[in-house]
């Protein structure tokens, strides 16, 4: 039994790579920035960057989401 496959769909396309690049951006900045910053100020130093970039994460997040629910309340049908 073989499974046909739906057409492609580029909204979904577009979701999902954008979901992907922006995991990634943060996974090497998390990783690769952090690891930086330890290696040339310390631990002390580290954690104080990745707080740092724990707070840039939750404004992208507030931000994204504020963008989402805009969106959202914009393409709603009025019926």
């Amino acid at each position: 039994m073989t499974r046909r496959r739906a057409g492609f769909d580029p909204v979904r396309f577009v979701r999902t790579t954008e979901g992907q690049l922006v995991a990634g951006f943060f996974v090497l900045l998390y990783v690769v920035g952090g690891g930086l910053i330890w290696f040339f100020y310390g631990l002390g130093g580290a954690l104080l960057g990745w707080l740092c970039m724990t707070g840039g994460l939750l404004f992208f997040l507030l931000l994204y989401g504020m963008v989402s629910l805009l969106g959202w309340w914009a393409n709603r049908d009025e019926g």
